[in-house]
């Protein structure tokens, strides 16, 4: 949605103002213009110049914005959104000899990068100030400065006109010295924040700017405090602007190198991924979202929800209107053998600069350096840093809590098997989503998706969890079994081939060891992950939808985790929420009960109906779930743009 330029307020001399009278005056404060009159309306020249920001976030520095401005609460403060995206699309894919940026390089571009405004789209990304004119001498010397924690990571603008009629942005000096006639007549400043909050020991994301004025022997400063608008990932209940889905024909060099339309035809290139995509394409139908999938290029590194995880920041903005910058956060997963220096993350997050980086869309990336070229911890603990590890419960509120924007959970067991800490440690420093880690060091991909997804449902809070049951999932087995239906293949419609035990009855299964023993550690590792999610999230059994697993005990000789498991049948609850009453789950090929209905299907059909869910089934074997020793589902090969409209302020409102 384009941004509207910000009003330019009146500004009068005092000269001017006393000419006006107060009946002018009066009328301008109505509506809403800044004038240099005091806090209490009267027409009066102020004693001294003064600064304004928009702490009352209506959008503009007014004369409303006084009380308080040198403070920052939830209820009143000014917001100023990072200035990271790209709305002239200056950013290069390639260095000017053609060849591929590094990683730290294609991350560094952006518009807070330089000291240049490009035009009406950049600039109001920038936060207002106001210097409200008052009498002073001509020897007076004054400086607008920042403190010196946020020199690095903000920087103020003179706003002018030039001689085109244009706005005009010109950085202040670095000593931020102002001129007598700005003391006097007033002037228009802009603040531009270059980051998200990465670590709050070197700076917390606030920014004082201090007016300092020198005249007549006296010092008086003025001080207006902002704060950078946090980074938050979306929840899977917001509604589905674009579903993503691997372009595996097209790597994310050369997509660097030339022209890429992620609407274009793409062709299938991995085994089962015509019918995937088939399948997917008819449940965002069903849920009436048709024509909603793009291509996003990996070259064959089709999991696309640990490429990226998509975000926001919003702030107030002029009309009421908040002003909302999308942002990819890029996984800090560092590959083994192949990470380096210059290209230490996993390749196919590089689209998400290349592609998606522009105007209103920021690209960032997180991540430790001393691990790369670790290629044995990689190896065994670097997919707990993929972005598939991390889910976002939709907003709720506790009479202790709340949580307008959703709280980040992520499986770690606090130790190896646990994510970037650098990663994590810039979610907890945005001081919103307060990330929750799970234990999930039982699962042998590590990941909180495999057993976990949420879906609206209505209740108090308005959706609830979706959660594996393997010990449902065991039941209905042996009551197949007890039904007569012993003899089945324990998948069904699926290549035999293409299955961990070829030719596996479902009465052989309930004695197979490996299921059995990864029905008891799933059944432990759920039971505790639930114990935490009801305890932190105040869950009751009416917030929780359970659906039938399946999982099976992995051996892999020499690995450092045993005891370990992975989904035997596709994981249901590693399905896509579209943002409505239709859940996307994978077909999990499960035996048939006496009717000749899928006994998983039967039962997370009625488990969802029961709280006025829909089922669309996608086939996802060959595609996501049978690939190498663990594969995944829906959630895992997909990646989703959601609609941002409707998401609720961060801060809250005063009073």
């Amino acid at each position: 949605m384009p941004k509207k330029p910000l009003p330019s307020p009146l500004l009068f001399s005092p000269a001017r103002r006393r000419a006006t009278g107060g009946l002018l005056t009066a009328a301008l404060l109505g509506t809403g213009l800044a004038v240099g009159v005091s806090a209490h309306g009267s027409s009066d020249p102020p004693d001294r110049p003064r600064l304004l920001a928009d702490t009352d976030r209506d959008g503009r520095p007014t004369e409303r914005d006084e009380a308080g401005k040198g403070e920052w609460h939830d209820g009143r403060g000014a917001i100023v959104l990072p200035n990271l995206d790209d709305d002239a699309g200056r950013c290069p894919t390639l260095d000017p000899d053609g060849e591929r940026l590094t990683d730290d390089r294609l991350a560094a571009c952006h518009d807070g990068a330089d000291d240049a405004v490009a035009g009406a789209e950049d600039a109001a990304d920038l936060a207002p100030l106001l210097l409200v004119g008052a009498d002073t001498s001509p020897t007076a010397r004054a400086t607008l400065t920042l403190d010196e924690a946020s020199t690095e990571h903000a920087g103020l603008f003179l706003r002018g006109t030039g001689p085109d009629g244009e706005p005009t942005h010109t950085p202040l000096p670095d000593d931020g010295e102002l001129t007598g006639e700005q003391l006097v007549e007033g002037a228009e400043f802009a603040l531009e924040v270059r980051d998200f909050v990465r670590d709050p020991e070197r700076w917390d994301g606030f920014v004082d700017v201090t007016l300092t004025v020198t005249d007549r022997g006296e010092t008086h400063r003025d001080r207006v405090r902002l704060k950078v608008a946090p980074l938050l990932l979306t929840h899977d209940l917001l509604p589905v602007e674009r579903m993503l889905v691997s372009d595996n024909g097209t790597t994310p060099e050369q997509v660097e190198r030339a022209d890429y339309d992620p609407q274009a035809p793409v062709e299938s290139r991995l085994p089962g991924e015509a019918e995937f995509r088939a399948d997917l394409a008819a449940g965002l139908a069903e849920a009436g979202l048709d024509d909603r999938l793009l291509a996003y290029p990996t070259g064959g590194d089709h999991w696309l929800r640990d490429q990226f995880i998509t975000g926001y920041a919003v702030a107030p903005g002029p009309d009421g209107e908040p002003r909302r910058l999308s942002v990819l956060l890029r996984s800090a997963d560092v590959m083994p053998e192949g990470s380096s220096a210059d290209f230490p993350l996993r390749d196919g997050g590089r689209p998400a600069f290349t592609l998606f980086r522009g105007a209103d869309t920021a690209v960032i990336q997180e991540f430790t350096a001393d691990r790369v070229g670790d290629d044995a911890h990689s190896m065994l603990w670097g997919s707990f840093s993929s972005t598939g590890n991390f889910l976002v419960t939709p907003p709720y509120r506790t009479e202790t809590t709340d949580f307008p924007a959703g709280r980040v959970l992520y499986g770690s067991d606090g130790e190896l098997a646990a994510p970037d800490p650098a990663f994590t440690g810039l979610l907890a420093a945005q001081g919103e989503q307060d990330p929750l880690a799970v234990d999930t060091s039982w699962l042998g991909v590590g990941h909180i998706d495999e057993f976990l997804s949420f879906v609206p449902v209505d209740n108090e809070r308005g959706w609830a969890a979706l959660v594996a049951d393997p010990g449902w999932g065991w039941r209905l087995l042996t009551e197949v079994a007890e039904a007569g239906g012993g003899d089945q293949p324990l998948v069904r419609d699926v290549d035999p081939e293409l299955t961990p035990y070829p030719g596996l009855t479902v009465a052989a299964a309930l004695e197979h060891p490996q299921l059995r023993a990864g029905t008891e550690l799933a059944t432990a590792g759920v039971d505790a992950a639930l114990a935490v999610l009801t305890e932190e999230l105040t869950l009751t059994e009416e917030d929780i939808v359970r659906v039938p697993a399946l999982f099976e005990r992995l051996e892999i000789p020499d690995y450092p985790r045993q005891d370990i498991v992975a989904n035997h049948l596709p994981a249901v609850a590693n399905g896509v929420q579209p943002g409505a009453e239709v859940f996307l789950a994978p077909d999990p090929h499960a035996p048939l009960d006496p009717s000749g209905a899928d006994v998983f299907q039967r039962a997370t059909e009625e488990s969802l109906a029961r709280v006025g869910n829909r089922v669309a089934w996608v086939e996802d074997w060959e595609y996501g779930h049978g690939v190498g020793t663990v594969g995944g589902e829906l959630h895992c090969v997909t990646n989703a743009f959601r609609d941002l409209s409707a998401v609720e302020p961060w801060w809250r409102e005063e009073g």
